[in-house]
């Protein structure tokens, strides 16, 4: 006679009523990581997702989840990459009970509670009980203290605040440069540079660019001029500064609220010319896409490593014509990180699409993990037809580009999507969008781009040559660079003196001293 299987494995997750005294809704998280390996040491499992390798994760919905109250965590929950039932080894494990609806990460959301790390070991033949306790109360993040050449700006917005039903805020990090607050000075006009973070940067790098324009001799090396470091986060991931019906008027309500209250609030100048705007990764995407929509606005764009600028091209997908997201034609996994390896270059697979999507799937199978995928289908795809893809508590949910379970990309999403093609944007009106690129545009992508991001940058080149040649008299000191061996990481100190050079020359021929 054949005995029944044994019970699987369970994950005991507790309120600690002296972490939170409210009741929540939302999800509980499950992070691990591989104990053994070593790898992750001296990260918190709840950092994740991670990538080299990916480590499980798993995730269920509550509402109205108690103080002092238990749930049970098992192989019923969403998970990656297998069932709970399934993860086997020495582990590290961190629950997260992720409630609020105002910020994209778990670890950043206010009231937001996690559990500490537990080590444990778990097999797949037998039946696991694993209690944890969510202890610690996650406070909202804080920016440092200002400095005399640091300023935070907290400004409400009306335009985003009717979109959401609740307040919601601009903010932003101004780094002032030497000289600003001379006396003998007090008149003199400053162009400013919009840096835009890439996926997870937030506007307290501000901080950062403070730090850089206090440094002796930096007159030598960086634009003089403010920096303002924008905040181009969402609940649901980075939003491109894209008019979204999932994020809500984010470019018209930088142009129309934010920019001009600068421009009052500090000595700025209001011309074109001399507002740059510039980005690395997601925030390279974002600074292309703002010069190209708002030339008056904008006078010069530094984008560097941009997220995919060709559709035809994202990443190692075809989205015109490839049916899956996960596999090739062959029925190959679609890479979609990769690291350099040895002195020759050798690239390894560090993650492919189907993991990234299904780790995110893990995270919230209702489009709200914030993760990048979920991200972009914020920024590019249609609202949901009811406004919600599943449990959670933000305004609206993007309709899916593929199925997060098996990778089959949804064409009416894609048709939805061509509007944000940069290429197809701008080869579609070269009349209009021609003189921009090739006067403003300063494009740079590493050959050995980390997410495959030059093959849309190579493409998006080729076309743009093709118009050029082919008349418009159109020349300026716009370019598209593909640096040899650059990965997405290096980059950007291959290529930062020549960026501050062109940007102190920008500024220099139209009237601003770089001294």
């Amino acid at each position: 006679m054949t005995s029944p299987p044994p019970p699987g494995d369970v994950y005991e997750v507790t309120l600690d009523p002296a972490a939170r005294s409210e009741p929540a809704s939302g999800r509980v998280l499950l992070f691990f990581i591989d104990a053994d390996s070593g790898r992750r040491n001296g990260r918190q499992p709840a950092q994740g997702p991670f990538f080299e390798p990916p480590q499980p994760i798993a995730s269920v919905p509550v509402s109205d989840f108690a103080p002092g109250e238990t749930i049970r965590i098992d192989g019923t929950a969403v998970a990656f990459p297998e069932s709970v039932d399934r993860f086997d080894g020495s582990m590290r494990v961190q629950a997260v009970l992720d409630a609020d609806d105002t910020e994209r990460g778990h670890l950043t959301g206010a009231g937001n509670v996690v559990s500490e790390p537990v080590k444990v070991q778990v097999r797949r033949d037998a039946a696991d009980v694993v209690a944890l306790t969510l202890s610690r109360r996650l406070d909202p993040p804080r920016p440092t203290k200002e400095t005399p050449n640091l300023r935070w700006v907290n400004l409400r917005s009306d335009l985003l605040s009717r979109f959401y039903g609740r307040d919601v805020f601009h903010r932003a990090g101004i780094a002032l440069p030497p000289g600003y607050a001379d006396p003998e000075h007090v008149g003199r006009v400053w162009p400013t540079v919009y840096v835009i973070p890439g996926f997870g940067g937030r506007y307290w790098e501000g901080a950062t660019y403070a730090h850089m324009l206090s440094r002796r001799g930096i007159e030598e090396i960086a634009p003089m001029a403010v920096h303002v470091v924008l905040d181009p986060e969402s609940p649901l991931g980075h939003h491109g500064f894209v008019d979204s019906p999932n994020h809500g008027p984010r470019r018209t309500a930088l142009v129309t609220e934010l920019i001009p209250w600068l421009e009052r609030e500090f000595r700025v100048a209001r011309a074109s010319a001399g507002r740059i705007v510039t980005g690395h990764s997601s925030g390279g995407w974002t600074a292309l896409w703002l010069q190209l929509n708002e030339p008056e606005v904008f006078g010069a764009c530094w984008a560097n490593a941009p997220d995919p600028v060709d559709f035809s091209a994202f990443q190692m997908c075809d989205l015109y014509e490839d049916d899956n997201l996960y596999k090739d034609a062959d029925g190959k996994d679609v890479p979609s990180y990769r690291r350099p390896m040895g002195p020759e270059g050798e690239m390894r697979v560090a993650m492919t699409v189907r993991e990234e999507g299904l780790m995110e799937r893990a995270i919230d199978p209702g489009g709200g993990s914030g993760q990048q995928w979920d991200a972009w289908e914020a920024m590019f795809s249609p609202a949901t037809p009811d406004g919600q893809r599943g449990a959670g508590p933000f305004v609206g949910r993007p309709r899916p580009l593929f199925d997060a379970e098996t990778g089959r990309i949804d064409r009416a999403v894609v048709e939805h999507w061509r509007r944000f093609d940069i290429t197809r944007l701008v080869t579609g009106d070269w009349e209009r969008f021609g003189p921009i690129v090739m006067g403003r545009v300063r494009l740079s992508v590493g050959g050995w781009d980390s997410f495959y991001l030059e093959r849309a940058v190579i493409r998006f080149k080729e076309k743009v040559d093709r118009l050029a040649a082919e008349g418009g008299g159109w020349t300026g000191p716009g370019y598209i660079n593909v640096v040899p061996e650059a990965t997405h990481g290096t980059l950007g100190s291959k290529i930062f003196q020549r960026v501050n050079r062109e940007m102190r020359e920008h500024l220099r021929e139209h009237g601003w001293p770089q001294h």
